[in-house]
């Protein structure tokens, strides 16, 4: 299935101009949309090369549930969205790119399947039973980090306000924005005030630790932008007791190979949220395990995309993957061979 011989991976990521221009003979009116369109068109065929230089078409129909749920939720017509995704067949025809290859056909297929049905169901979210989240979406950051110190008093754990609290929260966050329930300004606002409120805990967090003899180092890959699921990460490796150092993410391969040169670490763990930046994740990993001094680093994967396609971990070349912060230090133990309590 591997598709060779296109640059960098994202080779039909370029056709998006060829299928508005296309596109445009049929309707002119979205001329008036050009910037837009180009913007989804190369995102949907980002996606879709993706898939193909992965040797994995989940990955597209992920990509194209989402949108087609998205595409609900914004408003967008069927008919064209029908219109357009006609079009891209006709302009892979043209190109040449079917020949020989089924592949990309039963690809994109497979992935046009999968967005009528999304935009036919749409997924739903309910946050009224969520009191955190709901205090947040008031705007009231202050009631919420007196409810989870509540919590706290009442005797939760640290470890259950990340596990039934703040993860929850951010991925009904995530799915609200998704579906257009809530404006962006809302998410940011949110996900800062989470990131404040983790910070306020940083006390509890901290102040019991004990020092291990193992190190994690945490980096998002790419230009990932949601830093607080990995930083949650880093902090339940502190809770476990492991020397951590998290990195954040828009970091260049050769930055986060000479920090690894630098300060020795058993564990790289990385994540990445979409497929979007998955090419910039396999090449981290190929380009650590191919510098001599980092071959005894073990590497761990985790994120949604992870946890949505079985098997993604081993085609970009990492060791393990993690569905939850939880789970990554378990696997974490495991692979360097040490358990912590």
């Amino acid at each position: 299935m591997a598709v060779t011989g296109h640059g960098d991976g994202l080779w039909l990521e370029s056709l998006d101009r060829t299928v508005f221009e296309t596109d445009l003979k049929q309707a002119p009116d979205i001329e008036r949309i050009r910037d837009r369109y180009l913007s989804d068109t190369a995102y949907t065929l980002r996606f879709l090369s993706i898939a193909l230089d992965l040797e994995e078409p989940r990955i597209f129909g992920q990509y194209m549930r989402w949108f087609g749920s998205l595409a609900f939720h914004l408003g967008f017509r069927i008919s064209s969205m029908r219109r357009h995704f006609s079009v891209m067949r006709d302009v892979f025809r043209q190109q040449g790119l079917t020949d020989g290859m089924p592949v990309l056909e039963d690809t994109f297929e497979a992935g046009v399947e999968a967005f009528e049905k999304a935009y036919h169901r749409p997924e739903t979210s309910d946050p009224s039973d969520n009191r955190f989240l709901s205090l947040l979406m008031d705007m009231r950051a202050d009631k919420a980090f007196e409810h989870v110190n509540t919590k706290i008093g009442e005797g939760m754990t640290l470890r259950d306000v990340y596990l039934d609290i703040l993860q929850p929260t951010l991925y009904s966050v995530g799915e609200l924005w998704h579906q257009g329930r809530i404006s962006d300004a809302m998410e940011h606002y949110i996900t800062a005030a989470i990131q404040n409120i983790i910070g306020k805990l940083y006390p509890l967090l901290f102040g019991s630790r004990v020092r291990s003899a193992h190190t994690v180092t945490a980096v998002c890959a790419g230009d990932e932008l949601h830093e607080i699921g990995m930083r949650m990460v880093a902090d339940f490796f502190e809770m476990s007791g492991w020397d951590t150092v998290f990195l954040g993410s828009n970091l260049p391969v050769d930055m986060v190979v000479g920090h690894l040169r630098e300060r020795p670490t058993d564990v790289l763990a990385v994540s990445a949220t979409t497929s979007s930046n998955l090419l910039d994740l396999k090449t981290l990993i190929n380009t650590v395990k191919r510098t001599p001094e980092l071959e005894g680093i073990k590497i761990m994967v985790g994120g949604k995309i992870f946890n949505e396609t079985p098997g993604l971990w081993q085609r970009v070349g990492a060791d393990a993957s993690a569905a939850d912060a939880e789970q990554a230090v378990l696997l974490a133990s495991l692979l360097v061979g040490e358990s912590h309590a």
